[in-house]
């Protein structure tokens, strides 16, 4: 048994660092096509189609990019975030419909009188007005209440200063319209997971079964380099490992974990089973048995 453990041991010790290459590659290649951001701007973009179904494709998207491009959303070197909070949404649509955002103009005119109609259809008359409210409560709440983090503190503000079915419909469909961004995002990243896992595998040979009749046969796990030319014989395995690959570093991470604190147990229970095995016969008497022979001899003697 104890051999068996080794053997996946050694299986999941390969496994993670090239787990780790395969999930390095894939962050690279989603960042490099700023796929979360596009997502996030997709989601925004509904939110606020939401607030005004009339509203185009051309200021929709521009008004989500300018929100993400917003100095406290925006990653570094003015790139689009790609994490935004319910309360800095509308905080940031506040500022963008009244002019106010500290990063410039980055709305043209049109989707500016575009946005600020959809604020007034929904109940804000007048962004700017809203918008000093809600700064001002959120320094009250810091002041009367230190203790509550900022977002909370930020989302009262939003909520009491601007009591609209602006705020309304933002809210309801925040929640469900992020989930479904997250979903789609970890859709792609699945997919360009199992490209990347089928390449990498296919590049270094990673042969699942040929692995594990190495290990088996008493080798090391220091298989990353191919020890033989190619055949074809060799792609039920690299499509296997392509496959194990794609369920991430964590995953192997943790088994590899698990593994190996099991192995001091199993090797333990294996020892005293083997020390029981080569004992001899009768060597171990058990106590209840021996009180009771001597029980016996002192009754034979007593009569």
């Amino acid at each position: 048994m104890l051999k068996y453990l080794d053997i996946l041991i050694g299986f999941c010790t390969v496994m993670l660092p090239v787990s780790m290459a395969v999930t390095m590659l894939t962050q690279a290649v989603t960042g490099a096509l700023g796929w979360r951001g596009r997502n996030l701007i997709r989601g925004i973009a509904t939110i606020l189609n939401q607030l005004d179904p009339k509203m185009t494709s051309f200021c929709l998207r521009q008004i989500a990019t300018a929100a993400l491009r917003h100095p406290l959303i925006a990653r570094s070197a003015g790139k689009i975030g790609t994490v935004i909070q319910r309360e800095e949404l509308t905080r940031i649509l506040l500022e963008l419909a009244a002019g106010q955002e500290p990063s410039g103009k980055s709305l043209d005119e049109y989707a500016r009188a575009t946005l600020k109609r959809a604020l007034e259809a929904n109940g804000i008359q007048n962004p700017s007005e809203v918008l000093d409210n809600i700064h001002l409560l959120a320094l009250k709440l810091e002041a009367l209440h230190p203790e509550l983090p900022s977002p909370v503190r930020h989302g009262i503000a939003v909520v009491t200063e601007a009591p609209s079915q602006f705020a309304a419909r933002l809210h309801a469909s925040f929640d469900a319209t992020m989930d479904r961004v997250s979903h789609r995002f970890a859709r792609h990243t699945q997919m360009v997971t199992a490209v990347i896992a089928l390449l990498v595998a296919a590049g270094l040979q990673l042969d699942a079964f040929n692995l594990l009749r190495r290990l088996a046969a008493g080798g090391t796990a220091a298989y990353v380099i191919p020890a033989q030319s190619w055949s074809w014989t060799q792609l039920p395995g690299i499509a296997l490992s392509a496959m194990l690959l794609s369920l991430g570093a964590p995953f192997w991470y943790n088994a590899l974990k698990d593994l190996v604190g099991f192995r001091p147990v199993l090797a333990r229970k294996e020892q005293a089973h083997r020390e029981q095995r080569q004992s001899p016969p009768g060597a171990a008497v058990s106590p209840a048995l021996s009180t009771a022979g001597e029980k016996g001899d002192l009754s034979l003697n007593a009569g």
